[in-house]
């Protein structure tokens, strides 16, 4: 149940970013920036336990997952305020997106390390 809603929070967040990211106004941004926020907190709640319960059986791996969203969710944050600022850069979209898939695939590849199937 709580990794369902581990993922579905991702989907959120990756929608709430590239919708904030591609507004035109601050105003219109400032929105999705709170409701990326709600998906933070939802991730942070659901990988928090999520680890509890990997981090026995693989914990290099557990702490690269975790080091990797945090990094991912900051580079959101910066994001969205050199946005703000009018300096988002083509390199910061990139890191962003590297990001987001190097957490994803490390997610994935931990399940599929404790359980033996992609879902």
């Amino acid at each position: 149940m709580l990794l369902t809603i581990h993922l579905i929070s991702w989907v959120w967040l990756i929608i709430m970013v590239s919708c904030g990211l591609t507004r035109q106004s601050i105003k219109a941004a400032n929105r999705y920036l709170i409701l990326s926020r709600l998906g933070y907190l939802a991730l942070i709640i659901t990988g928090v336990y999520l680890s509890t319960k990997t981090f026995q059986a693989a914990p290099l791996l557990t702490i690269v997952k975790a080091v990797c969203g945090v990094g991912t969710i900051g580079l959101i944050e910066i994001a969205f305020a050199r946005w703000q600022e009018s300096h988002l850069t083509g390199k910061l979209i990139s890191l962003l997106i590297g990001g987001v898939v190097l957490t994803v695939i490390i997610g994935f590849g931990l399940h599929v390390m404790l359980t033996g199937h992609w879902l």
